[in-house]
């Protein structure tokens, strides 16, 4: 691989020499359990004539849109370090009235295949899924989450080797219900196990979150529609059954001006940094202090920033890395000239460079949304861009569609 340039690495013709993927684990779609037959079975004439024809067979928990959903309407995804010997992509997620299977599936970056690991709530009846059905935990019979439209709100604990969903839907539906109860999936047992109900919070449409592993603590802020910045800890089990605790509810750091940014956390600051797009600018919230107000860092030569984009840090470039599929192919690294401490960052200068190769000639977000044979939408990227690195290699991975390839791309030194 050479540094700036993207790859397709899965599908049906991956570049750099490779093999295509073996058949039914080439795509996130082929783990679609509206088509396994012992999960939906032909229940009338109809689903089976459509099955002879070679066509889409609903099953209950299909909703509006069906399994396209997952990528199309407002999800993310996270980057499992532990979940396989490269690690993994974890992608869950439905919303409103889209799709509500809360199967889970994994893209394995050893294997270069997509598996679905979780099947989710099958068994359930039409009635059990969608508007009506109301879970007052959050979660369906077989305690997996209804799945919200998880916008930035997915993280992953490499200690507990756990995929954190941040915030719950009480129900589904044109009308869905949001609710400040997190929710956890063991990626050694595949077994969900849920948070407490914060009674104050509100964490609805186009929030956003970053994993601080310094406190072990998944900090979110809410959307527009929200009230909330506020930390979760995963660790340690309640007396009513319930898993982690909340930390104090703070208002929201960006009241009418937080809806779907990107943060992430910077070790070398101890800082979490914020990509805010009505501005275009960079903010940083001291997770020691998170009481003080947000603040506006020093950035030249800053893009213009997108909403529903992606923040990384990248450790071996010891940078922070920005995506957006509105930009392309362009990646950008952000740098800071100052020290490597909260007081010296108040007025260090970050500085952005693009850091994909003139010579690159991959756009995946063109290729992906050519290749799809279903609705897409093309400007979100939430975190299903995420960076995983590999004995001093940062590589930057890249989800779009459910029938398009996986692509990578090398990150400089």
């Amino acid at each position: 691989m050479k540094a700036g340039h993207w790859y397709r690495i899965s599908g049906d013709h991956p570049d750099l020499g490779l093999a295509p993927t073996p058949t039914g684990t080439r795509y996130l779609e082929d783990g679609d359990p509206a088509k396994d037959v012992n999960l939906n079975p032909s229940r009338s004439l109809e689903m089976r004539a459509r099955r002879l024809l070679g066509r889409y067979a609903k099953a209950p928990w299909s909703g509006r849109c069906d399994f396209w959903s997952i990528t199309e309407t407002w999800n993310g995804a996270a980057f499992a370090d532990y979940f396989g010997d490269s690690g993994s992509m974890i992608i869950f997620g439905g919303g409103h009235n889209d799709y509500f299977g809360s199967d889970v599936h994994a893209f394995n970056l050893a294997t270069r295949q997509w598996s679905r690991i979780s099947d989710g709530y099958v068994s359930g009846k039409m009635n059990e899924y969608g508007a009506g059905a109301i879970y007052e935990d959050a979660c369906y019979p077989n305690g997996s989450p209804l799945p919200p439209h998880t916008y930035g709100y997915v993280q992953y604990d490499p200690v507990g080797n756990d995929y954190i969903l941040f915030k719950g839907q009480r129900q589904l539906g044109p009308e869905v219900e949001a609710i400040a109860i997190p929710h956890i999936l063991n990626l050694d047992t595949l077994s969900w196990r849920r948070g407490p109900k914060h009674p104050e919070a509100e964490l609805k449409s186009g929030g956003w979150t970053a994993w601080d592993p310094m406190r072990r603590i998944i900090w979110g802020n809410s959307g527009d529609d929200g009230n909330t910045f506020i930390g979760y800890s995963p660790d340690g089990e309640n007396k009513d059954g319930t898993f982690g605790s909340w930390g104090a509810c703070m208002a929201s750091k960006l009241p009418n001006s937080a809806d779907h940014n990107a943060m992430a956390y910077d070790p070398t600051q101890d800082r979490l940094i914020i990509a805010e797009h009505k501005k275009s600018r960079l903010l940083s919230i001291n997770p020691a202090a998170p009481e003080e107000p947000i603040r506006t860092l020093i950035s030249s030569s800053t893009p213009v920033i997108h909403p529903y984009a992606s923040l990384e840090y990248a450790p071996t470039m010891n940078a922070m890395i920005y995506y957006s599929a509105c930009n392309g192919s362009e990646l950008f690294c952000i740098r800071t000239n100052g020290g490597s401490n909260g007081v010296e960052q108040n007025t260090a200068t970050y500085s952005w460079e693009g850091i994909t190769a003139a010579t690159n000639q991959l756009n995946p977000i063109a290729h992906a949304a050519k290749t799809s044979q279903h609705p897409t939408n093309v400007k979100q990227t939430f975190g299903r861009f995420r960076v995983a690195s590999y004995d001093g290699v940062d590589i930057g991975i890249l989800i779009r569609h459910i029938d398009s390839p996986v692509y990578v791309i090398k990150l400089p030194c």
